[in-house]
């Protein structure tokens, strides 16, 4: 994502939270390698509390109801969330919203040649559940 937006022009930092020692140096190499606006936070986000964001993104992080309760209990300001969907998201996100109410919009990745699906991330404005 911090390559997007540097390729955009835009000055907007980007926080990665990584617990693991060897991946955070991984990324604030490659970070400063590419002069990317990054800053890379090494800690387990499951700990941390009260944290401020404009948009939290997620790939392949934990299940949705983990990563909703995660954002629920450890965010107090956020603009939006998205998530990056795989191949079984249609059926997670209907065993999901079983448990959680929240709006949501679903959106298409772009088409490649050999990979397309239904929709494969979902954006959630903010809102107190």
């Amino acid at each position: 994502m911090s390559i997007l937006i540097k390729n955009l022009k835009k000055n907007i930092k980007v926080n990665l939270y990584e617990k693991s020692h060897h991946k955070s140096v991984f990324l604030r190499k490659i970070s400063r390698e590419l002069k990317l606006e990054t800053e890379v936070i090494q800690k387990n986000i499951f700990e941390i509390k009260n944290i401020k964001s404009g948009t939290i993104m997620a790939r392949a992080f934990k299940p949705l109801p983990i990563v909703l309760e995660l954002v629920y209990n450890n965010f107090n300001n956020y603009k939006n969330l998205i998530l990056f969907m795989g191949k079984n998201g249609e059926k997670t996100l209907e065993d999901t919203l079983k448990i959680w109410d929240f709006d949501f919009e679903k959106k298409k990745i772009i088409k490649t040649k050999n990979y397309y699906h239904k929709p494969r991330f979902i954006f959630i404005k903010h809102k107190k559940y």
